[in-house]
């Protein structure tokens, strides 16, 4: 298998992030982005861009831990690998191997440890659960944190959709007290329809590319979680499991 380079996950998310940073430096060379705040007169596009940001942040924060955390697993799994018998040591939640390598402290060995525990003394035919029961919930906890994310990605979508109300509200809202058609009178509704429809058609622009550009963030996250189980999974049942017996 071709070794991957370290931080892989991260240099993603750095390169995604760069292409976003560059598109957002064009769209305000061309005054995209300071049309979008001024023609809403909602300020939800504001509402959604510092979300996007906060969002933005906290992804950054979970990429670089689950990079990490991969970078260490795959020590471990090539560590184990190299080992034609193991013999398992947990003592103050330190594990070593064969009485002289003490794997890194990551998601893999806690999981190695746990299983250890479990099976400690006792046979692998007795009723002691499967170890998938124990690999879903590290995946339950590898997974949790993203959760929020998924929730905000799609609140960000809802909050466009709520500016397009709104600003069909205040285009209705512009003819409703109509007394005379003269064409001062027309020129004025006509301007108020104008910036409610803008307000509607620009506040759904914002929602979606928010919502669209932290999904992709957070699907990158998913993405690289269901590897790490994998990984691990396949270190435990084809390594671990039948060279400890």
């Amino acid at each position: 298998m071709k070794k991957q380079p370290e931080h892989i996950l991260f240099l993603k998310w750095l390169t995604l992030t760069g292409l976003i940073v560059f598109a957002v430096v064009v769209a305000w060379d061309q005054d995209i982005i300071s049309l979008l705040f001024y023609v809403d007169k909602s300020r939800i596009s504001w509402a959604i861009a510092l979300v996007y940001v906060l969002v933005t942040l906290h992804c950054a924060k979970l990429i670089y831990s689950m990079s990490l955390q991969a970078n260490l697993s795959h020590t471990v799994d090539n560590i184990i690998k190299q080992q034609e018998q193991l013999s398992i040591k947990v003592t103050d939640d330190k594990v070593s191997i064969n009485d002289a390598i003490e794997l890194p402290d990551c998601f893999m060995t806690d999981y190695i440890s746990d299983l250890y525990l479990r099976n400690k003394n006792k046979k692998m035919d007795e009723e002691t659960g499967s170890p998938s029961d124990l690999i879903d919930v590290y995946e339950s906890r590898l997974k949790g944190p993203q959760e929020i994310g998924w929730f905000v990605s799609d609140m960000m979508l809802k909050m466009g959709l709520l500016g397009t109300i709104i600003g069909f509200i205040l285009m209705l809202g512009s003819v409703s007290n109509i007394v005379d058609f003269d064409v001062t009178t027309m020129q004025k509704i006509l301007s108020n329809m104008s910036d409610g429809m803008a307000t509607a058609l620009y506040t759904t622009l914002a929602g979606l590319i928010g919502s669209i550009l932290s999904a992709m963030q957070y699907h990158m996250l998913d993405r690289h979680a269901d590897e790490l189980i994998e990984l691990t999974r396949h270190l435990t049942q084809v390594h671990v499991i039948p060279k400890t017996n």
